[in-house]
């Protein structure tokens, strides 16, 4: 037999107060004054009294919870970076007694915001109308991992700009001038500024950009096989490759192992990411480390300002990525 719901009419007549007086103890116990205080928290916990979150966002109570919506690409629960930002958004409002309501944006925007009290983007792709829409209804919003300037919103974003350009230059002070890069999709805006990155260090070195050493592989193991194929064959294999991620520098080394090529004597190569998989075993990855989790707690601590009224101006945080040295870059002589 199904046992009857307890509802806030039943903590008040128990507690012989108004309903009233029992929402605002729910929303703020501190409301309460004296006896009444004392009585309503135990009846609370003696009836194991636990509002409907419907009920509570009606009586102008919060809801204690977050949400958090990422687009819904290909591949994304093998992703580092969406594993790193779920967890570290998780982590952050698990510190704050925050509960996350997690979010896989797909084609059409169902997103219900009246499920949360403040929402936190993990990139925006292809669900840009989803964003204005929430932003319209004025939904407390922060963006992370993407830099927004024509909707109102906060964001906190990684200077992808600044990691394309060390990688580059630090493989170029390493002696390599016939450097490739592997491209993620350009639709997403740190692939972009990461390939403006490369393209600036070459500038600033005094050597040509080429076309034919860009490739674009879309963040794909497969796309990224068949790019390196297509370089073995030609026989144009280059000294060194700046890999837009680690997942990609991955298939790299196992491309190179395949085909008998050296790391680093005869290839050098730096990811993108810092994703502690690559940082032990055979081939230790030099690569840009971008703080993810970092970005992932300052992101929940502004929504957390925006949801409070304490921050009532759009703001906008760049992070600082940082070149990992392993063993994976070496200095290159040209025969």
């Amino acid at each position: 037999m199904r046992t009857k719901s307890i509802t806030i009419k039943d903590v008040a007549k128990k507690a012989g107060v108004s309903i009233a007086t029992v929402s605002r103890y729910m929303n703020n116990p501190s409301s309460v004054k004296g006896k009444n205080r004392v009585k309503l928290e135990q009846i609370v916990k003696d009836l194991n009294y636990k509002p409907l979150l419907y009920a509570r966002r009606l009586a102008g109570g919060k809801m204690n919870t977050y949400g958090l919506i990422i687009p819904g690409y290909e591949d994304i629960f093998y992703s580092f970076y969406a594993l790193e930002t779920i967890r570290g958004v998780a982590a952050a409002l698990n510190k704050r007694g925050v509960d996350l309501h997690l979010h896989i944006a797909g084609s059409k925007d169902s997103y219900n915001s009246s499920l949360v009290e403040g929402i936190i983007f993990a990139d925006v792709i292809e669900n840009m109308e989803q964003l204005r829409r929430l932003a319209r209804e004025n939904v407390p919003i922060v963006v992370i991992n993407k830099k927004i300037e024509d909707i109102d919103v906060s964001y906190v974003a990684i200077d992808n700009f600044k990691g394309g350009y060390d990688a580059t230059e630090f493989l170029i002070q390493h002696g390599h001038r016939d450097i490739v890069h592997l491209a993620g999709d350009l639709r997403v805006q740190c692939a972009m500024e990461r390939l403006e990155g490369y393209k600036a260090a070459l500038a600033k070195a005094g050597l040509p950009y080429k076309e034919e050493l860009v490739k674009i592989i879309n963040f794909s193991d497969r796309e990224t096989r068949i790019a390196l194929e297509e370089m073995f064959e030609l026989r144009k294999f280059p000294s060194s490759i700046f890999c837009c991620s680690d997942k990609v520098a991955r298939e790299v080394l196992i491309f190179a192992e395949e085909k008998g090529i050296k790391i680093p004597d005869d290839l050098s190569i730096i990811g993108f990411d810092d994703n502690q998989l690559m940082s032990y075993g055979h081939y230790m990855l030099t690569t840009v480390r971008q703080p993810l989790i970092e970005m992932a707690e300052e992101g929940v601590k502004m929504l957390m300002e925006i949801v409070n009224g304490k921050m009532k101006k759009k703001c906008g945080v760049m992070l600082k990525p940082e070149v990992i040295v392993r063993d994976t870059v070496s200095f290159y002589k040209k025969s």
